[in-house]
């Protein structure tokens, strides 16, 4: 995003857009990611519903003022010096979801821990996979999100999306072009408004079961006790990123107040008032010793805001 600061204000946005939502000035996005890193926001807006968020970003598009989409922050790493331009939260003003027979429709906003309980509560699989997953539903699908052995692609049946000078669209599960943690909707501006899911009819208690089965490793072997942002790199085919820095020599490695977690090497927590520099740093060296090493390029899962 470009550093000059754009002429807008939160008057200027209510005025030309209609906008109902909540505006903020200078909000620290650390307050908004689970790495608990991040700089200020120059405007910080809260849609109140769906309407809300297309007529804002309308109104942004036409004048030409940069903005960013933010889920719930699980996977993401921003800059100490924060981001130029609007940040719009996708959250609790898109966080409805409603059941029909075997389907579950989702704004995206909604937890998709939250959904997966849910639909279990209701006697529905098919989002085991998803109850140790933190971040929105629009975010699951941007990455195709996935853990256990699932992933948000096996249960995908339309995605509705939104993008200024396209309109909405709804896609279906084919069209989403899914592939290992991505979707066509990463990087293209496409905005998720909302995701259909096909589950299949089961006993409450058995898929409960299913998705403890599925959190007991994630709770022993994923550092809990910090902030991260996830896995930081991807899996390259045929291995594991954390099992290659591992190997590597770095688990533990420690730069300023970030740490290789000596849990999960593919985890970068923040000990202490971390920078997004100290990550980013430890970040080079992963991937630097590993290609050195095992001739391996190790591709980033987390975004990365400047």
């Amino acid at each position: 995003m470009n550093r000059s600061t754009p002429n807008i204000s939160a008057e200027k946005i209510r005025r030309t857009s209609g906008f109902q939502g909540g505006i903020r000035e200078k909000e620290e996005l650390r307050k908004h990611t689970s790495f608990r890193i991040g700089g200020p926001a120059d405007l910080f807006i809260i849609p109140e519903n769906g309407n809300d968020l297309i007529e804002l970003l309308k109104s942004l598009t036409e004048e030409n003022v940069p903005y960013l989409i933010l889920g719930g922050g699980s996977n993401l790493l921003v800059s100490d010096r924060g981001v130029r331009g609007v940040v719009i939260q996708v959250g609790p003003g898109l966080s409805d979801f409603k059941f029909r027979r075997d389907s579950l429709v989702s704004e995206s906003g909604v937890r998709f821990s939250r959904l997966a309980r849910s639909a279990a509560e209701r006697g529905l699989s098919g989002l085991e996979f998803a109850a140790g997953i933190p971040g929105t539903v629009g975010g699951a699908v941007v990455m195709n999100a996935g853990c256990g052995g699932g992933d948000i692609s096996q249960v995908v049946t339309r995605v509705r999306t939104f993008k200024p000078g396209s309109g909405i669209k709804d896609w279906t599960k084919k069209d989403c072009q899914f592939k290992y943690r991505s979707s066509r909707f990463r990087g293209t501006g496409e905005i998720v408004l909302e995701v259909e899911f096909k589950l299949s009819p089961g006993s409450p208690p058995e898929i409960k079961e299913r998705m403890e089965k599925i959190l007991a490793p994630r709770k022993q072997t994923l550092p809990l006790k910090y902030p991260n942002a996830g896995s930081i790199f991807k899996n390259p085919p045929g291995d594991y990123a954390g099992r290659l820095i591992e190997a590597a020599g770095l688990k533990g490695e420690r730069i300023g107040g970030a740490q290789i977690s000596k849990k999960h090497a593919n985890i970068i927590i923040n000990r202490s008032t971390a920078s997004s520099k100290d990550v980013e740093q430890l970040i080079t060296l992963a991937q630097k010793k590993v290609r050195e090493i095992f001739s391996i390029n190790l591709d980033l899962e987390v975004e990365i805001w400047k």
